[in-house]
């Protein structure tokens, strides 16, 4: 089960009522608000693409600007499964 650390930027003054928005109980726990606009979430889920469908959920979640990958363990996937690419809003 991949296990990601995220810092999730929002809009400017938006980050205490996303911070309630996006948790969900068994994929993304919000760990903290940052004064910057910023949370730092962690999200778990049973695949990389499942926790793709995630972020890419959260990227397309109004008030959310980027969702920066922080730290990422993915040990108990299967060869192969782990390259696929993390989605941001900056690539390109």
């Amino acid at each position: 089960m991949p296990i990601s650390g995220v810092v999730i930027r929002c809009a400017n003054g938006r980050s205490e009522e996303l911070s309630r928005q996006v948790g969900a109980p068994g994929e993304i726990e919000v760990h903290g608000v940052l004064p910057d606009d910023r949370l730092v979430a962690v999200i778990e889920a049973a695949s990389v693409d499942g926790e793709m469908r995630i972020v890419n959920r959260l990227l397309a979640t109004d008030g959310v600007i980027d969702v920066q990958l922080a730290y990422h363990n993915f040990e108990d996937l299967p060869a192969g499964a782990a390259n696929a690419p993390f989605p941001g809003k900056g690539e390109g």
